[in-house]
């Protein structure tokens, strides 16, 4: 007898947990393209990202106490400590350490690549979780599904390059208020919930540099899907609910967070203070991004990993395709293969596996 599967009203929590993903990205993107924008105070990344897992820890905090009192009828403080901090609780610095190393990775690579060659590497992440997810959680992808992960690697890839060559085309004369800018945001966003802004570094001939930069994004798409899938693993394969193992992974998180501030922008934080540039535009950034975080947790909890990318892939194209109504933008021939790619291969992906003939 099968596992009773989550539903709201009828329809899977897997289901809805990746529409209500794909929104949240693509509203994401719009919100920190107008927090971004030009004539706009800049506030300091770093510290969007600590204040991002601080309010994620209070927030689930806040719903393991709710659910602890409406299961018993009571809450003890040394029993949630306890399961917070006891137990299994070490197995999510793994993926608080990964997810650091990643972003650190992701800066270096993104200052010794071109922004063409760095977005375009980056995709290769999607390869890289299918691919643990059949060597961590023993998955089976069939031909068809691999065939369209290439794709939805290639179409992200395409329109990744379109924004990219967009902005180098365009320089100093780039229309801010485009769907490339505003797409920019999110490919200039870490992947599992940093507002991450890699400054797009100017094309490098040095081949030393090009070979760190190349090495360090492809570690970094290793580390992005094995942080993911062992992310997965411990959801779906352990005892504690979603927003316990989520207090404990921002738990981990924050030293690395804080660490960030001190080495990234310690010298601006120390002269201009900790929440400099902030103002609701920012705030309601940093909300979005923190719904996302426990939105991507759902999503992975009731679905799964590569489920997600497809989601934040598909926002992509959401976003900039709003971005043509909102700022009267343009699209070109690129970004159309592209989107067509990704279309395809969500298509592709979603087909029934065929049986097999015995």
């Amino acid at each position: 007898m099968s596992a009773m599967i989550p539903s709201l009203g009828g329809i899977p929590l897997k289901y809805i947990s990746l529409v209500v993903l794909a929104v949240q990205n693509s509203c994401l993107i719009i919100v920190m393209a107008l927090a971004q924008g030009p004539g706009r105070k800049v506030f300091y990344s770093s510290t969007a990202v600590f204040i991002n897992e601080i309010v994620k820890l209070i927030v689930c905090t806040g719903f393991t106490i709710h659910e602890t009192i409406q299961d018993t009828g009571r809450f003890y403080p040394q029993d949630f400590l306890n399961d917070v901090f006891g137990g299994d609780a070490w197995k999510l610095a793994i993926p608080a350490m990964l997810y650091a190393i990643q972003n650190n990775l992701q800066y270096v690579a993104s200052h010794a690549l071109d922004p063409s060659t760095f977005q375009v590497t980056y995709q290769l992440k999607i390869l890289m979780t299918a691919l643990f997810s059949v060597l961590l959680l023993n998955r089976t992808l069939p031909a068809l599904k691999w065939m369209s992960l290439v794709m939805l690697t290639a179409g992200i890839a395409l329109v990744s390059l379109e924004e990219s060559n967009h902005r180098a085309g365009k320089g100093k004369d780039a229309d801010p208020d485009s769907a490339s800018s505003a797409l920019g945001v999110l490919l200039e966003e870490q992947k599992n919930g940093a507002l991450y802004d890699a400054a797009a570094a100017p094309p490098s001939n040095d081949r030393p540099e090009l070979l760190v930069g190349l090495l360090a994004v492809l570690i970094a798409c290793v580390l992005s899907g094995l942080a993911g899938v062992y992310f997965e693993k411990i959801l779906k394969n352990t005892q504690g609910s979603i927003w316990l193992r989520n207090i404990q992974l921002s738990f981990f998180s924050l030293p690395f967070s804080l660490l960030a501030v001190y080495l990234k922008d310690g010298e601006g934080v120390t002269e201009q203070g900790f929440f400099a540039g902030y103002d609701m535009l920012v705030i309601t950034a940093i909300a979005c991004q923190s719904a996302g975080g426990l939105i991507v947790a759902v999503v992975v909890k009731y679905a799964d990993n590569i489920l997600k990318g497809f989601a934040t892939s598909i926002s992509i194209v959401i976003s900039a395709i709003a971005s043509v109504a909102l700022f009267g933008s343009h699209i070109g021939r690129i970004f159309i293969l592209g989107t067509a790619l990704v279309l395809g291969a969500t298509y592709m992906y979603s087909l029934p596996d065929k049986p097999v003939v015995k």
